[in-house]
């Protein structure tokens, strides 16, 4: 009998990583190409890159796409049906996949390869945030992950958006005193503080209001009022991230552990702890825990999984 061969993707707005494993997980080949996410480039560019990292696979290991009995694409921005249809079909009827696939977003793969289970919480606190739940059988609850303008609770660009705009208003006297507003004009490059307005409504940059959350990060421990007081509001937004999902879970994962994903707690050791201890508080049942494995290597295990569905 044929032992089974799949393959699980983890596709990223900035890179892609592709992985080949056997009927026991056990790694084939893994390679990486360029970033996929469907909101960040076009289909034909995602599945051009796609089709370029399958096809550097099979070039090294022999493999053809009718060999394949399931795979798994995990995705950002893979959220919703459209897109699911859309990058399913793209390894349907370009790249001649017919074996069992599963569409998926990133934050899921995350969660299933940094547990190695397929139930669990996950955090993630970078330039945005979000918290999942996932049950065993795949039903997911989510809470964030609604971008700069609806969500990101806590995340760095909340930390960097925050620190702009509460020193503004301290030097107008109504917020708690700061010494962090001319460290944002230096990284900003502005003579003058009346230049964050143009800088906010013309030249807007997430990625750039994100980078300053070091800022409020250094001056918190420089005891800072009105940077403590950011932190604390970032450590409270994503507690209650997990609280929600916890909430919409209804106590249906068995012991529950969660993972804190993501650079803003790669970076920030007083923020990762800070939040372990609110969620130590306010969901005393669910364990933090280290990342296992790979979000890819939880894509193979999705795909593993859909040989018994």
């Amino acid at each position: 009998m044929t032992r089974p061969l799949v393959f699980g993707v983890d596709g990223g707005g900035t890179s892609t990583r592709l992985r080949i494993a056997d009927g026991d997980n056990r790694a084939l080949w893994e390679g990486r190409g360029e970033g996929v996410n469907p909101n960040a480039v076009t289909l034909a560019v995602a599945a051009e890159r796609l089709g370029s990292l399958f096809s550097a696979a099979f070039a090294a290991t022999g493999f053809k796409a009718g060999d394949f009995s399931a795979g798994c694409l995990g995705v950002a921005g893979a959220d919703r049906k459209p897109e699911q249809a859309e990058l399913e079909g793209i390894l349907r009827s370009q790249m001649g996949f017919s074996c069992s696939l599963r569409i998926t977003s990133d934050p899921d793969i995350a969660l299933v390869g940094g547990l190695k289970r397929l139930e669990g919480y996950l955090l993630i606190a970078g330039t945005g945030s979000i918290a999942i739940a996932r049950l065993e059988d795949g039903e997911r609850f989510r809470a964030g992950g609604l971008g700069h303008f609806l969500g990101d609770e806590g995340s760095a660009f909340f930390l960097g958006f925050q620190a702009v705009r509460r020193a503004l208003r301290s030097a107008e006297g109504r917020d708690l005193p700061t010494a962090m507003l001319e460290p944002l004009m230096e990284r900003f490059e502005l003579k003058n503080a009346s230049e964050f307005v143009p800088l906010i409504y013309r030249r807007f940059d997430k990625a750039g209001l994100a980078g300053a959350a070091e800022i409020v990060e250094r001056f918190r421990a420089a005891g800072d009022p009105l940077a403590i007081s950011i932190m604390e509001e970032s450590r409270e937004g994503l507690v209650d991230l997990v609280v929600s999902v916890r909430a919409q879970a209804l106590g249906r994962i068995a012991s529950p552990r969660i993972l804190l994903s993501g650079g803003l707690f790669e970076h920030n050791a007083w923020l990762k702890a800070a939040v372990i201890e609110g969620l130590a508080k306010k969901c005393p049942e669910i364990a933090p825990a280290e990342a296992l494995e790979s979000a890819v290597f939880g894509a193979c295990m999705l795909a593993l999984g859909e040989l018994g569905s």
